[in-house]
């Protein structure tokens, strides 16, 4: 939490909610928006095209939706847009800090872009969290390579099942 912290994520130093501050939308009042995202995120998801235009108004209308942003976020990775996939990765991993999968998504974003220090972070953090998931070990090790972290890449390589 304190790598996270020192991107730049919101909210991750908040004390925990008591039961008496907790306050939110009831689920029932969400459950068309919902079926709109998961809709999108499987139908379109060799169409990065059409779940890019149907996820933005959904995320224009509530930008507090985990899986519209983490699914737009991957939506645009799928498109080469990757300064935008970053912006809406980010507000997942705001969203839901756990995530494992938006911590992976985010990382082979930004090491698409160059910026294998930060990608470092999160593919440190999806690594561990999926350690039978061989794209995070390789991507991991790709980033480790651009840093001149040559032991690490080595290691994350073998993790994935390369040589």
């Amino acid at each position: 939490m304190q790598k996270l912290a020192s991107l730049g994520y919101a909210g991750l130093q908040k004390a925990a909610p008591t039961a008496s501050s907790v306050t939110g939308t009831d689920p029932k009042d969400k459950i068309s928006v919902a079926n709109k995202v998961i809709e999108s995120r499987f139908r379109d998801e060799a169409k990065p095209d059409r779940a890019v235009a149907a996820l933005s108004p959904i995320i224009a209308a509530d930008p507090n939706l985990y899986l519209a942003q983490y699914s737009l976020g991957v939506a645009q990775a799928q498109k080469a847009q990757f300064a935008e996939a970053a912006k809406h990765l980010h507000k997942a991993i705001e969203l839901q800090p756990d995530s494992a999968w938006a911590h992976y998504e985010i990382g082979a974003t930004l090491v698409k872009t160059g910026d294998f220090k930060t990608a470092v972070v999160h593919l440190e953090i999806a690594a561990g969290r999926l350690p039978a998931f061989a794209p995070a070990h390789a991507a991991l090790a790709e980033a480790y390579e651009h840093l001149g972290r040559s032991e690490d890449a080595k290691r994350e390589r073998t993790r994935a099942g390369e040589r």
